[in-house]
Parts: C-alpha cells; structure tokens; sequence
C-alpha cells in the first residue's frame, strides 16, 4: 500500500510508540515524583476552588406577611364607648419585605448590605411612614467585629429583642409593644454602629449624625449569655437641635430551658425640659401603637413627660411542639411638667400561638391597658381602660 495512506499509516504508528514510551517512562518515576506531581494537581485545583470561593457573593429576599382581625375599645375624643374593627396589616409582627447581601472576601471579611421595606397587608400598598425603606445600611464584618452605616435598629430594641424579648417565639407585639416605649425610637438614620462578639459577650457601640448643630445620638450595650441565662444593660442618649435631650436605660434578663421561657427588664427615660422628639430620630413618645399620637396614653400635654418608667416580666411556654401560651404584664410611671402628681398605668398582653408548619403560625391575642384613678390624665374620650384583641395568621419566608 503507497501514496497517502502509507504516510497516513507511519503517522499513527510513531504517534502509538511516542505514547508507550512515555508510559514507560512515567511508570519508571520512582514514588516519590509520582507523589510530587500529584500533589501539584491538588494544590492547584484548592487554588482554582479558592478563588472561585473568594468571589462568591449571595443575594436573599426576605419576608413577613402578617394579617389579623382587631378589635380594639374606641378612646378617641369624642366618643363614648363602642369599639373598631379592623383588619391590622401586622398583628404580631410588621409586615415587611428585605434584601440581604453576603459577600465573602476571604480571611473573615465580608460585605453586607440590608434594605428592608414595610408593607400594608391589608391594602397591599407601601407603608405610610415617611421613610420608605425601614432599614437601609452597607457594612464590612472582619476578624474584629462588624462595622454598619446607615439606617437601621439602634442598641436599645436590639438588647431589648434579643436578651428579654416578650414572647420567645416573637420579640414583641405589633399591635401591642410598650417595651419599645423606651427604647429611645427604636431605629436611628445616619447611623455608624460596631458590634463585636467574643466568647459569650456581645456588645455594640452607635453614633448617630442628625446632619444638623447640636443634633445626634449615642449609645452602647452588652450582654452577656451564661447558659440558660441571658442578661444585658444599655443607654442611648439623644439630642435635638436645641441641645435638648432624652436619656434611655434599659436593662434586663430572661431564663429558657426547654419549654419554658421567662423574661424581665426595666427601662427608664428622662427628658430635658423643652425636648422636642419631632426634631430629632423620629423618636416617639407614644407606648402602644404606631397611630397613638405621642403622649396620648398618659398625658393630655404634648412633650410633657418629664420621667417614664417602665416594669416588664412575663413568660412563654410550649405546651406542645406546635402550640405555645404565654402573659406579659407592664407596669408604666410617668412624672410631668404640667403637674405633681404621677401617672401610673398597668397593662397586660396573652397570646396564644400554633405552628401550622415551620414558617407558618396562626395566633390569638388579648391585650389591656389600665390608667390609676389617682393619674392626673385619662384617654382621650375620658376613659380609664382600653382593650383589644385579634386573631391572625402569618408566614415567613
């Protein structure tokens, strides 16, 4: 056989003797080269892999719908009793939609981002508060702490959620929280804060910029977390234009061991005379609800609170692996400017709450508030007592 196909031939014959004689070679390398070469497939495949780790960056949306059923005793001038019926577009919880960003830079370093949103369960439109986004903040978490700007919760709600919350299974009641009463607005914009876990503690510092002459806030906290006790103490204080200020302390504890719960704290505020809250954080002297215009529940005077005490205990417990109960009790002080004599309040929340699954739960809720005889202010129909319960549902995702 000639021409082409003989050359063709020679061609694939010396390819086939290269081949074996390079196999001869390789299998003629003593041990240890073989390990060599080995090890240097590895190490560049752990390169390539880590590199690869090193850009990763994730993007997670987030969410609570929570819709419930309210009816609640009408205080409002003008009336004489009679209640309102509503459908609460957060009954437990606010409803809300978030974005986390998580990017991994290596060596302990991340990136962080968060935009969390309120919404209207029940209309399906965007919340009416003015600040559209409720957080909106960009942070670095490093080998010594974590670092976020922006608008976000200050260190008072998150001492006061994640050391001696109400409920175990939810950190406080939408519709009824006069633990963030004194929790100095409960979020700051402007914010710079630092929090750095070590071992058991964990404590935060925060700076607040008002953008304006005299006008800022700061404050701190730690807790401490000793087995199936937690315990934690913080302070904020905050001031406006006019270099007038509110002081808030709070501290606490709670005990958890299997089914039961149990939590109890005091927070104290004191403002200067003339502090004007509408200046500063959007911080709000209301107690109950976020439509109670500020001062209403114990005081007829606008910014007249002098000194607010506020008493908390209360427990949970989970009756079985779906079902739990629990009772929170508040008790309420209040000096003012306008008068000698106190304000005292006494007020109380039950809830019971059902997991339908892992993200899904229905409840039922009975809360009260009830003003002493010998305070000087009553609602404003001039009521003493005002109830309100709800049934709802709410998911999680």
């Amino acid at each position: 056989m000639g021409g082409p196909f003989a050359e063709m031939l020679d061609v694939c014959n010396s390819a086939v003797g290269r081949l074996g004689a390079w196999r001869e070679s390789i299998a003629s390398q003593p041990e240890t080269s073989l390990m060599s070469m080995k090890r240097l497939f590895t190490v560049s495949a752990l390169a390539l892999a880590s590199s690869a780790a090193l850009a990763q960056s994730s993007v997670t949306i987030y969410g609570v719908i929570d819709a419930a059923y309210r009816v609640e005793s009408t205080v409002a001038a003008g009336t004489t009793g009679g209640s309102i019926k509503s459908l609460a577009p957060g009954g437990m919880s606010q409803s809300r939609l978030g974005i986390n960003v998580n990017e991994d830079m290596g060596d302990g370093w991340r990136a962080l981002v968060n935009l969390e949103h309120r919404l209207m369960s029940d209309t399906g439109a965007a919340s009416s508060s003015s600040d559209f986004w409720r957080q909106a903040w960009v942070g670095l978490t490093t080998p010594v702490g974590r670092v976020t700007l922006g608008r976000q919760y200050n260190v008072l709600f998150d001492l006061t959620t994640s050391t001696f919350a109400a409920y175990k299974y939810s950190p406080y009641i939408e519709q009824f929280k006069p633990e963030l009463g004194v929790a100095v607005g409960n979020r700051q914009s402007n914010m710079v804060k630092y929090a750095i876990t070590v071992g058991d503690l964990t404590a935060e510092a925060q700076a607040s910029a008002g953008e304006a002459t005299g006008d800022r806030t700061i404050g701190g906290m730690a807790r401490y977390q000793l087995g199936s006790f937690a315990l934690g103490a913080g302070m904020i204080n905050s001031k406006d234009p006019a270099g007038k200020q509110v002081k808030g302390t709070v501290f606490g504890g709670s005990y958890a061991s299997g089914p039961l719960y149990v939590n109890a704290a005091y927070g104290k505020n004191k403002f200067d005379a003339g502090f004007n809250p509408t200046l500063i954080v959007a911080y709000s002297t209301a107690l109950v609800s976020p439509a109670t215009p500020a001062n209403q529940i114990l005081s007829a005077i606008a910014f007249d609170v002098k000194d607010r005490d506020l008493t908390s205990f209360g427990f949970t417990y989970q009756l079985t692996p779906q079902f739990n109960l629990g009772a929170q009790y508040y008790q309420l002080k209040q000096s003012h400017r306008s008068t000698t004599r106190e304000s005292k309040a006494n007020m109380y929340s039950i809830v019971g709450q059902y997991a339908l699954s892992k993200r899904t739960d229905t409840y039922v809720e009975y809360d009260k508030i009830g003003i002493a005889a010998s305070s000087p202010t009553t609602f404003a129909n001039g009521s003493r007592s005002r109830t309100g319960y709800m049934v709802g549902l709410r998911h999680r995702f």
